[in-house]
């Protein structure tokens, strides 16, 4: 057995390499972006293969299904595997995925003929909240409170489109926040250079997204959403207050750690929805109807890992909690290696 891993600073790949080398794993550090990357995986003698994908990377994009798809038909085992990460920062794919196992999901349209989209929108109830299919931390999304804003943005997405890595700094504002709220003005500094350069980068090679229009049913009211995390046998959660004056919870920073507040029907949810799709890991993010009923609003594989340090336990399959500290990556890493997803 050797694990090859695509590092990445500040992702899960330093703590899977940290489990390697304390569990005495074999494993190599690739290049995943390597021209010859399949060829040197045979080589090595590779049987399995990680990689954390950057939903803000243009080029993890481009790049990540060609490598791991390729490997997985010569019998190398991936995290995440196919079914994991087909829909990857694809919400559009995620609203498919999950009506087909008839998923608790909120109402969610799409349209891909601009006069269509025109004449829904007059026979709706707004505000809306309109989407790109890309994005995290609440970016990319917007409450279109009218019918003329709905018909002006439809016009964009169906003529320049917009890109998905805007110059209007929304994960910037999100960075700066959660900076402050540390009370670290170094980070603040670094985080907000890094934010320009990498921005500046992904401009030069982004693609803006148009040709469709897709939106989601707005619940009013909502002041908190939950965010459980299904890895195999267990799941973890917490609860985000939205933003101040805002109506989204991602990327606020404003975290509800007592498992208390989560309610269990998400996660039970969580383990039904990985097990119906044959998922290995995914957050799901849920919003309460005004029967209180959850509902999946996103998921992704992926997740910001220190926000997730302090959380205080987490529960089986049989919904039983577990008071004790873990470590998400890990168990990534032992599942996928002891071939249980």
């Amino acid at each position: 057995m050797k694990v090859a891993i695509h590092h990445r600073k500040g992702s899960f790949s330093e703590r899977w390499i940290d489990y390697c080398e304390e569990n005495i794993i074999s494993f190599i550090k690739v290049n995943a972006f390597d021209s010859n990357i399949v060829q040197k995986l045979q080589e090595q003698t590779v049987t399995h293969f990680i990689w954390h994908m950057n939903h803000s990377s243009s080029k993890d994009l481009l790049v990540f299904h060609y490598v791991m798809n390729s490997i997985e038909i010569i019998g190398i085992k991936c995290f995440p595997n196919f079914n994991t990460r087909w829909h990857f920062d694809d919400k559009i794919a995620q609203k498919y995925l999950l009506e087909s196992i008839e998923a608790p999901i909120i109402s969610s349209m799409v349209f891909y003929d601009q006069y269509e989209a025109k004449r829904h929108i007059t026979d709706i109830k707004y505000p809306i909240v309109v989407k790109l299919k890309r994005g995290a931390g609440a970016s990319n999304v917007k409450l279109l409170n009218e019918m003329s804003e709905a018909k002006q943005y439809i016009d964009i997405m169906f003529s320049t489109g917009l890109n998905p890595n805007p110059r209007n700094l929304g994960n910037l504002n999100q960075k700066i926040r959660l900076a402050k709220k540390n009370k670290n003005p170094f980070s603040l500094g670094r985080k907000v250079f890094k934010f320009l350069k990498k921005n500046r980068n992904e401009l030069k090679v982004n693609n803006n997204e148009k040709g469709y229009f897709y939106y989601q049913e707005f619940i009013p009211n909502n002041q908190f959403d939950i965010r459980v995390i299904a890895i195999g046998s267990k799941v973890f959660g917490i609860k985000r207050l939205n933003r101040e004056n805002d109506f989204r919870a991602s990327g606020s920073g404003n975290i509800i750690y007592d498992h208390n507040q989560i309610d269990i029907r998400c996660v039970e949810i969580a383990f039904n929805t990985n097990k119906n799709l044959k998922l290995q890991c995914m957050a799901y993010d849920f919003v309460f109807n005004e029967r209180n009923e959850p509902l999946i609003i996103e998921m992704c594989f992926g997740f910001a890992i220190n926000a997730y340090d302090r959380c205080p336990g987490y529960w089986d399959s049989q919904l039983k909690w577990h008071e004790q500290k873990f470590n998400p990556q890990e168990w990534m890493l032992k599942e996928l290696l002891a071939n249980n997803i």
